[in-house]
């Protein structure tokens, strides 16, 4: 398969995921802890203790994650369309914003049932960030100060909360990441040519695909595909692991490509010259670091411990499909 028929690809299974999550927005995510709250508040005037940290709240993060994720969706498609500028430096910024609502949500979502843990990952995840939003409490570099004036917490960073595969690759991937999100040199080849700095360059256009699709579809994977989620028919539910199937089978693809790709791609000129700056020998492993870090990431693909996607059984690059309420397909 050609690199243009991989990005056809991709930005059609893009477009599938913006309308099938629109839709799952739209019908699906009820606040109902939160709702379970204001509807106490006015009966009562109160809120107990203890209805401040129910567990319907962690159902409201997944879905509060994945509105806020759709949504970043929608921005990052509108980016990737453009064919004058090629925003894909850009792109990273969303990307990452979307990787690190599925790495809080993931923690969130495996931790807020666990009787011991629960009040803790309510305040330090639901409670404490909307009072510093409201200015009920305030901020001291990263510490969440109280009306006390004593320190009830810190900022939550993802780093301190990545789980499963996510581990094995979210060093590269992160790192890759944050270079095009911050103001770093490091990013200068992005924005400069033999002579002169540029706007124009298209750089990295079907590895920021392939991002785009790996970080959607794993907090998809977390909020959608969920056996016990309430769809109205059995055939929306299967369409719903239908399109999560589609993406991973395509990821696969894009993998295979971009591996052999970034073993075979040559250094630009420009690459050349400015290693130079740093000394007389070779610095630059750009093609090996990526390498590494694609296949870290096609092994987390696989992670069973999201959601309720089955992804044991996988013959010449299609899933062995399972469904909770259809039974298994080939």
């Amino acid at each position: 398969m050609s690199e243009q028929e991989l990005i056809k690809l991709s930005h059609k299974m893009l477009n599938r995921f913006i309308l099938k999550s629109r839709r799952f927005c739209d019908c699906y995510c009820v606040p109902d802890g939160l709702g379970d709250i204001l509807m106490l508040y006015k009966a009562t005037g109160t809120i107990p203790e203890e209805e401040k940290f129910n567990t319907k709240l962690g159902y409201d993060y997944d879905y509060f994650a994945f509105i806020k994720s759709t949504k970043t969706l929608m921005a990052l498609k509108s980016l990737l369309n453009d064919k004058t500028y090629f925003f894909n430096e850009d792109c990273f910024m969303l990307i990452r914003s979307i990787f690190e609502n599925h790495i809080m949500n993931r923690y969130v979502r495996d931790h807020i049932d666990i009787d011991n843990e629960r009040e803790s990952v309510v305040k330090k995840f639901i409670l404490n960030p909307l009072s510093v939003t409201l200015n009920y409490f305030s901020l001291q570099g990263s510490k969440i100060i109280d009306e006390q004036g004593s320190s009830v917490g810190k900022i939550p960073m993802p780093a301190g909360f990545k789980m499963g595969k996510e581990t094995d690759y979210y060093s590269n991937f992160y790192q890759f990441l944050c270079q095009y999100t911050h103001c770093s040199f490091g990013a200068l080849l992005c924005y400069f040519d033999d002579k002169l700095y540029t706007y124009h360059k298209n750089n990295f256009q079907l590895l920021t695909l392939f991002f785009s699709l790996f970080v959607f579809t794993k907090i998809y994977e977390g909020v959608v595909t969920v056996e016990g989620e309430n769809y109205d028919t059995v055939e929306e539910e299967k369409s719903y692991y239908d399109l999560a199937y589609d993406s991973i089978e395509l990821q696969l693809k894009l993998i295979e490509f971009l591996t052999a790709f970034y073993e075979s791609r040559p250094k630009e000129h420009i690459r050349l010259i400015v290693e130079k700056y740093l000394g007389d020998s070779e610095y630059d492993k750009e093609n090996e670091k990526i390498i590494e870090m694609l296949i870290q990431m096609k092994d987390s693909l696989f992670d069973n411990e999201i959601g309720s996607l089955d992804k044991s059984q996988i013959k010449d690059g299609f899933f062995i499909r399972k469904y909770p309420n259809l039974g298994f397909f080939n």
